[in-house]
């Protein structure tokens, strides 16, 4: 069966081989022509290849003619020479010569004769070597200084720098001094522990880097202290003065409270003592009241029975002189001896 299935196959196709007889004879006849129309296929993609070029993202590019720079790509989010127009007035790209487009994708150019260079448009770290800076008040530290930077104009940057590592040459001659400078005119104390100071000396230090790098096409967005290392000879030094401030801040806090307690049990005792005189006002007040009310009901009754008032007030005054085994020695006038005498205590 597979046997017949293979000679079955193997017969020619009437219809196939003429087609391929047509197109062998279209070829022998035309073969200048193919060539020709392959030739100019090749040509236009190559044409179109050198049309356009492709920016990335993360990339800007500079567009040269002839070695003189036409025209630039940057990133849609920089404004470089907006906010350094006055620096770069008398830079290329400020002339108008130059044409400064922004974004990235597709764009155009002319074949053959324009060159495209492209740089990173992202920032670069930079770390300077150890160095030994003083203070104000002479106190040595080492530190590295650390930067943040980018390409912000490519045209100045390739005309007068060329690469990263001529770049941070140039800063490393910028900001070390200018760091050095800052911390010259701060305190120890300052510099180690008032952040705000440090960073205030920083950004005037900023502002002077930017004004020489920028008509190199280069913007430094940060710098900082990257890291500080007291000298051994000033280990101890600056260890003993730490101490000091701690103490004299521990002994400030402790005459505070004190002060504070002294002052609260002084408004404490006064606040008692009007408590208390008040109280007292308040008593004696209440004692008046009560011994006027009381007089006043003494007369009353007085007033209503005065033989009875009589009767009570002796009885009152025999309450308090008889105690037990008491003697008790009146007049025979005495008021109290009529009333023994009533009462049948005595004899006339």
């Amino acid at each position: 069966m597979s046997q017949f299935y293979h000679q079955q196959n193997m017969q020619p196709n009437p219809q196939f081989d003429k087609v391929r007889r047509a197109l062998q004879d279209f070829a022998k006849k035309n073969t200048k022509l193919l060539v020709i129309l392959l030739v100019i296929l090749i040509a236009g993609l190559v044409l179109l290849n050198e049309s356009f070029f492709i920016v990335g993202e993360a990339e800007q590019a500079v567009v040269s003619r002839f070695g003189v720079i036409k025209s630039i790509i940057l990133d849609e989010r920089n404004t470089f020479h907006q906010r350094f127009e006055e620096s770069l007035i008398n830079e290329m790209t400020a002339s108008g010569d130059v044409s400064i487009r922004k974004g990235s994708g597709l764009h155009l150019k002319v074949p053959f004769v324009d060159k495209v260079d492209k740089f990173p448009s992202l920032l670069f770290n930079y770390t300077s070597n150890s160095e030994t800076v003083n203070t104000s008040e002479k106190k040595q530290y080492n530190i590295t200084t650390y930067a943040q930077w980018r390409i912000a104009d490519p045209a100045l940057f390739s005309l007068k720098l060329g690469s990263t590592m001529n770049a941070e040459n140039q800063l490393d001659n910028l900001i070390h001094p200018v760091i050095v400078q800052a911390i010259n005119r701060l305190l120890a104390e300052d510099f180690i522990s008032n952040k705000d100071a440090l960073n205030t000396a920083l950004k005037r230090g900023l502002v002077t880097i930017n004004r020489d790098m920028v008509i190199r096409g280069i913007e430094v967005t940060d710098i900082q202290v990257h890291r500080t290392i007291l000298p051994q000879a000033n280990v101890e030094t600056t260890y003993d003065r730490m101490k000091a401030d701690r103490a004299k801040v521990a002994q400030q806090l402790r005459s505070e409270g004190e002060e504070t307690y002294r002052k609260m049990v002084a408004d404490t005792d006064l606040k008692a003592t009007q408590i208390e005189a008040e109280a007292i006002r308040k008593a004696g007040e209440t004692h008046a009241k009560a011994d006027a009310a009381a007089m006043n009901i003494y007369n009353e009754a007085y007033k209503a029975d005065p033989a009875f008032y009589q009767f009570w007030r002796s009885l009152q005054a025999l309450r308090g002189s008889f105690k037990q085994n008491a003697t008790l020695v009146l007049g025979q006038d005495h008021p109290l001896w009529k009333q023994l005498v009533v009462w049948g205590f005595g004899e006339e």
